[in-house]
Parts: structure tokens; sequence; C-alpha cells
């Protein structure tokens, strides 16, 4: 740990003990994580509330328990959000999380991502005329240094996502490929763990390992309100619960929100006692805008065509100073395509569809006695014992007994050379899986839509805190949006002389439901804008009428583009520790000239 840092429980303190602040960050994920390492150089002294522990529990998870309107999900899309989230993180259940994926622990979200990352578009940032309430107020160019350092941060190769990645990897992309006009190129990197390289990088755990000075973090520590000045614009201090329910204050100068963007909204809306309706909510702003990624099946490749398209739409791994970045490549619409055709912007993957007596989970749950049909499963795993020998032997290479320095070695030659063996590695924890088809999986922003919102429940939490009830829908640009997007893929890719997919029904007739459910990547309940009356921050994410409140999260996107948000999220926080950085800077030259 570094000079004057530390980590303890809330729980663990005495009453008494004085836990002032100059700057107080709320969440220990990456946002707030990003802010406590980027000032713990600057000598302003920071303390890091998280709610949760070390690691996931039964009762931090109870905490995040969110409601959904009545009526926001269907049958099919409650079935698919079991399915597709329900394996991320071992706490998570529809039943608690109506909405979103949490993680309440040190490192927030990154427990339970894949490590996906990507930066937005020039065209994000754009105010859209087909697009209503977009626009931000800062541009690309003034993201610039703060994603290039965010990329670092999560150990990422340069943030290099369309087709200008041909040239850094010094050769052709495989032919034929779509017209570029229509379709070009789009990567994602994937965030590799510094301390175990062929797993994701969890930011808590990467934190501790190299605490910065000058931060203090209390864990089991749950912030209940914030607590403003006597004149209602600035933060004196918060309040806090520990776990054992004995709450206390806490005083800061300068107070930063990033819990997530549900709990920032809901924190916001909590803090009543001066503001009627919440903190920043002088124009009925806080929590509306929620965004989301809409993502759905579009079209479908025959088993036939699973080798072929996986060389071209696979992984691809470049060196670097650092070591081998590994990207994968999919696809989006161009720009002008996106202008001429009115669409949001959007971009498609290419996963493996598992074979329904896929051998590996079924050996899994019969070494952990979990099968519910173990003769079923018993089955699966001798009719295909090649692919369970693999896994078994890849098991065997990650053993704790190779020595690291051997083993990150041969990581970084197999990431490298053999981009798409060391992806399944990664991507599947060391299990190969058996296939019978290739997807493509679109993905869209969605409009940022007022009546799609963050409100306070009627129903208490533990702390007598009101749950956060969410409504969140899919509108017709985004179903307009998947529907072309999956027409264009089939149209270029018979015009190249690419295997032409198999679009799905429901673009194709207009038949059959298609269950989209949120991705996770909730954005945008404390929008920033120029206007107070338009949003909550302003471009430095200071709570519009606050002297001292600053939010950091993807609740301050104006727009979600299409990519997953983690590394934008890391830049922004960046950007606004340095803010941060500077003001103490002018602080301290004031009281010198004085």
């Amino acid at each position: 740990m570094g000079r004057g840092s530390s980590i303890r429980s809330l729980a663990d303190l005495d009453a008494g003990e004085d836990l002032s602040a100059d700057v107080l960050v709320i969440g220990g994920g990456p946002a707030g994580l990003t802010v406590a390492r980027e000032l713990g150089g600057s000598g302003r002294e920071v303390l890091l509330l998280e709610s949760g522990g070390l690691d996931e529990d039964p009762s931090a998870e109870d905490l995040n328990t969110t409601r959904a309107e009545p009526g926001n999900w269907s049958p099919a899309q409650e079935a698919r959000r079991r399915d597709y989230h329900g394996d991320q993180t071992r706490l998570w259940s529809h039943e608690t999380q109506g909405y979103g994926v949490r993680c309440r622990l040190m490192g927030g979200s990154t427990q339970s991502w894949a490590g996906k990352s990507a930066a937005f578009d020039d065209i994000d940032y754009e105010a859209r005329d087909w697009v209503p309430n977009s626009g931000w107020p800062i541009d690309a160019a003034e993201l610039e240094d703060p994603l290039e350092q965010a990329a670092k941060a999560l150990n990422l190769g340069p943030n290099c996502y369309g087709d200008a990645l041909w040239d850094r990897l010094r050769r052709d992309p495989p032919q034929p490929e779509p017209d570029r006009a229509v379709l070009g190129s789009f990567f994602w990197q994937f965030a590799r763990s510094t301390i175990a390289p062929m797993e994701v990088m969890q930011c808590g755990r990467e934190f501790l390992k190299a605490m910065p000075a000058h931060v203090r973090v209390l864990t089991g520590a749950t912030v209940l309100e914030l607590l403003t000045t006597g004149d209602g614009q600035g933060i004196r201090a918060v309040r806090v619960a520990d776990g054992t329910g004995r709450q206390r204050e806490i005083a800061a100068r300068t107070v930063v929100l990033a819990a997530s963007a549900i709990e920032n909204a809901r924190l916001l809306l909590a803090s009543r006692a001066t503001h009627r309706n919440g903190i920043g909510n002088a124009h009925d702003a806080v929590g509306r805008y929620l965004m989301d990624h809409p993502c759905a099946v579009v079209a479908r490749f025959a088993p036939d065509d699973i080798t072929r398209m996986a060389a071209h739409y696979g992984f691809f791994g470049l060196k670097t100073d650092q070591g081998v970045a590994m990207y994968m490549r999919g696809l989006a619409p161009s720009a002008q395509v996106q202008r001429r055709e009115g669409l949001l912007n959007c971009a498609a993957f290419m996963p493996g569809v598992r074979a329904a007596d896929d051998p590996l989970p079924a050996a899994k749950r019969l070494v952990k006695r979990q099968s519910d049909r173990p003769l079923e499963d018993l089955r699966a795993v001798l009719r295909s014992p090649g692919i369970v020998a693999k896994g078994l032997g890849r098991m065997a290479v990650q053993s704790r007994h190779v020595p690291k320095g051997l083993s990150r070695f041969a990581v970084e030659q197999v990431v490298r050379f053999r981009p798409g063996f060391a992806a399944e590695e990664y991507l599947t924890g060391g299990m190969p899986h058996k296939l019978v088809g290739l997807d493509i999986q679109a993905v869209c922003e969605q409009v940022p839509e007022p009546e799609n919102r963050v409100r306070l429940a009627d129903e208490t939490d533990r702390h007598g805190q009101p749950l956060p009830l969410v409504r969140w829908k899919v509108g017709a640009a985004e179903m307009r949006t998947l529907a072309r997007f999956g027409g264009l893929i089939a149209e270029e890719f018979a015009r190249a002389g690419l295997p032409v997919p198999v679009i799905e029904d429901w673009i194709r007739d207009g038949q059959g439901d298609v269950a989209v459910i949120d991705m996770a990547h909730s954005a945008g309940t404390t929008r920033m804008s120029a206007d107070p009356a338009k949003g909550v921050v302003d471009a430095d994410c200071r709570v519009h009428g606050m002297a001292n409140l600053y939010v950091a999260g993807a609740s301050v996107f104006p727009t979600s583009g299409h990519a997953n948000p983690t590394l934008m999220i890391v830049a922004l926080a960046t950007r606004l520790a340095g803010h941060l950085g500077q003001q103490a800077k002018a602080r301290s030259a004031a009281r010198n000239a004085a």
C-alpha cells in the first residue's frame, strides 16, 4: 500500500473516530477507483466508501434489489435475462435485480464483465436530428488524452477500433470483405488482468495490489443520504450505515458520486431534506433518460460456415510495448449510412452457439454435484470425451504450480500468434465448448427517452431507503435499426461473395417475438448537459447548482453509443480527477500568493 493508504471495514471503527475527507468518493467500481487512483498522487486526501466488501456477499447483494415497473418485461424477456445474465455473477437473480446487473464489492461491475472494451465513435458526440436529445457538451478531442490513460489503466492496447487497425497489425483484412462505405470493421479489446493474464481484469484487485498514497478505503459503508450546507448549494457530509446498521455522518470538502447509473440517481432522489425533489433535480431530470444497449440476434450462419467466418470475424493479437493486446473483429454501419438511413449507431459480433449437449457444463455440474439430470449429463460427457479432456488439460496448464514468468511468457505468445485459441481460453475460463452454429448478434445505442427512468419505490431496503423502481422499454428506433442492420449485413455479404446468413424471422417476415433485453450497460440517469434544464451535471461532471458535488460513471452519458461503457467510464473519471487535481493546485497557489 502507498504512503498514508489503508483499507478497513466501517463496522470495525470506533464511533468517535474522525473520518472527514478532502475528497469523498462514493462507490468502489471502475469509476470511483479511477478517481481515487488518479487523485492519490495529487496530494489530495481521498476517502473511498464501498458498500460491499472485498468479495461478493449475500448481505451486500440484498442491497442491490431493484424493482421493475409491472409489464416492463415479457415472459420471453424474463427467460432470456435469466439465461444471459445468470452466469455472469454468482449472486445475481432476475427476481432481485429486475433491471441491470450490479455487483456490490470492491471492483463493482468488473466482477462480472468479460473485459470487452471500446471507445465511442466521433458521431456519438454529435447532436443528430434523427436522434432526439442527442449531443454532448464535449467532443472526442477533449477525451483523447483521458482515453489513452484509461487504456493503460485497463491493460489495453492502442485505442484503434476501425479498419485502421489493419495497418497496426501489419496485415491485410481477410478477403473478400463488405464495402467499407456501407459496413466497416469494428474491433473490441479485452481488459486482461495484470495479476493473472488469462483472466478478466477485476478493478478492485488491481487497485488493492498497488494502493495509491493518500487514499483510505472503507468497506461495508453504505451511503444513505447526501447532507447539504445550510444554503442547499453544497454538500457538507454524507449519512452512512455500516453492516450492523449503525449510522454516522462523514464530512467532506468535495464529494464524487460514483455508485452506478441506478444508485447515483437513487441517492440524489433520496436526499430530500433541503431539496424537496432530490438534489440536482430542480428540472426533474434525475433518473430520466435511462439507456442501455438493446441486443438481439439478427441472423445466423450454418455450422459449415463457422470456421470460415471465425477467420474473418474472430480474434487478432497485436504486439505492444506493454505486451500483446487482443482484439475481436465485428461490423458496424458507416457514419454515412447512419446519416442517410436515420439509423442509431450499432455493431455486430458473432458468438458461437453452444450445443444442447455441450459436455463441459455437464461435467462441471457433475463434479459440483449440482446436476438435476445426472444420467443425461453423464451421457453428454461420454459422447465428447475429447472436449472434456482438452478442458481439463488447459486447467492443468493454468495451475499455480507453473512458474509465473513462464506462464506469462506462454500466454503472451499464444495471444499474439493464436489469438482465436487465446480468446476461447480467456472468455470461457479454459473450458472449450461444443458449437453447432454462429449467431450474428447486433447491439445498438438507445434513444435517450425521458420516460425510461429510475424512480423511488414505496418498498424500502433494510436501512429504510426506498428501492429503485425502473421503467426501461425499447422503442421503434432501436427495433428499426436492429432489423435494418441485419438486412444490410445479408445484402453486403451476398455482394462480397461471403457466406450469406439466414435472417431471423422477426426481420424477414415481421413475425415472431424477439426478446430484447438490457445488456447490463446502464447509463444516462444524471446526464451531462450545458443547459441545467436539460441535464444533471455540467461538462466537468459537477451537479448543476451544487458547488462541490460531482458524478462519475456512465450515468453522465448524454447518449450511449454502442460500445461497452467501461473504457469511456474510466476516461471520463480520469478527466474528472484531473479537474479536481487542478482545483487543489489553484487553492494552493492562492494560499501561497496570500
